[in-house]
């Protein structure tokens, strides 16, 4: 049989087969090991989305990338939400909330203010009622966005930050001039 290097050997057939074999042999020993994630086309698929454990143990959805035969993973695993983790997400989901209803109410008073902005000629038939009607929901959205604002200031000097009052040096003491 002619040397690897040989001019007269049939070029790439024995190498690249017994190459291709070798990682046949490696992707089975894997998928049997369940180190394989699932198919990108896969109902269960989450390839694409930011992945969180505490966020799907927090909502109980089941793991994913987890195989059923789990007879063939090595070492043992123990998933749990610790009560810090698990208050931090509860509270990053109130301030979503407040987001939410804020930008709603944004988005509410943007309308009213392109609705009010725009000239027809059927807004002469608007009758003084009608404009106290119009100016009281404005308030009352000011009032909510102004709710929202306040709850949200008033959760984080719960939690220990303190607003600045602009008395002091930066150090810390009083200045008297």
């Amino acid at each position: 049989m002619p040397s690897k290097n040989s001019i007269n050997r049939p070029k790439l057939t024995t190498n690249v087969r017994s190459k291709q074999q070798k990682l046949a042999r490696k992707r089975d020993q894997r998928e049997r090991a369940g180190h394989f994630n699932q198919a990108r086309s896969a109902d269960g698929s989450r390839s694409g989305e930011a992945r969180s454990v505490a966020l799907d143990l927090y909502f109980g959805k089941e793991d994913t990338t987890a195989r059923r035969d789990q007879s063939h993973r090595g070492g043992l695993t123990n998933k749990t939400l610790s009560k810090k983790r698990s208050q931090k997400i509860e509270r990053n989901l109130k301030y979503a909330q407040k987001r939410k209803l804020l930008t709603d109410v944004q988005a509410q008073l943007e309308n009213n203010d392109e609705d009010s902005m725009s000239v027809d000629s059927g807004n002469k038939n608007i009758t003084r009622k009608q404009e106290i009607q119009q100016a009281k929901t404005i308030k009352n959205n000011m009032s909510l966005i102004r709710e929202a604002l306040w709850s949200a200031l008033d959760d984080t000097s719960s939690q220990g930050l303190t607003l600045a009052t602009g008395q002091g040096t930066t150090l810390g003491g009083a200045y008297f001039p």
